[in-house]
């Protein structure tokens, strides 16, 4: 999995290389509001949604009038809450993302969508006062797919949403018959700082 982690970054900075004349770069960080969602013999059960944040750097490189290329770079915290009981039991998990989004961008107005491969760094079980490494439970690649829209601004500023929907398991040797996946939607603001 190391191998097409390292692959994908090396797609990203060769696509920047042979378009760097028509590259915007610019930085995001925003809220995250995620779920795990377990699926499987028969029946599905998703947790409850928890709040985080991610943050990172994104370039836009034209391709087409109006169409452009956006590979990105963000750390993000997701998981979910197990219930809500005295020790608010939750799993935060935080993972470097590397999204490479096809965008239609028109009059400040943007729509993408693309495919995004994650690598976890940290995965720990909260649970009252207490906390666990979890991380060996969980498998250290993880790809999921992105569908969102934004606007910009004339002077760079911008906000977007996008749902991330998870398309693999996240669970290492997982016998249970069925999978868990990560889901989750980002709000963010982002700031253009070279175009």
């Amino acid at each position: 999995m190391k191998k097409v982690f390292i692959a994908f970054v090396l797609v990203i900075i060769s696509t920047l290389n042979t378009r760097a004349q028509n590259v915007a770069i610019g930085l995001k960080a925003g809220v995250t509001a995620s779920n795990m969602k377990f699926s499987g013999d028969g029946y599905g059960l998703s947790l409850e949604t928890k709040t985080g944040f991610y943050a990172g750097v994104f370039a836009d490189v034209s391709v087409l009038p109006h169409v452009t290329i956006s590979p990105g770079l963000y750390y993000s915290l997701l998981g979910a809450n197990y219930s809500d009981d005295d020790n608010s039991p939750k799993l935060d998990m935080g993972y470097i993302n590397l999204p490479i989004l096809a965008k239609y961008k028109r009059d400040g107005l943007s729509l993408f969508l693309g495919p995004q491969i994650s690598y976890l760094v940290a995965a720990n079980y909260k649970s009252g006062s207490g906390s666990n490494d979890v991380k060996e439970e969980h498998k250290s690649t993880n790809f999921s797919g992105i569908i969102g829209a934004g606007y910009t601004l004339n002077n760079g500023v911008g906000l977007d949403v996008r749902y991330q929907f998870g398309l693999s398991d996240v669970l290492k040797d997982n016998n249970s018959g069925g999978t868990l996946k990560n889901n989750s939607f980002m709000f963010g603001i982002h700031y253009v700082l070279l175009k």
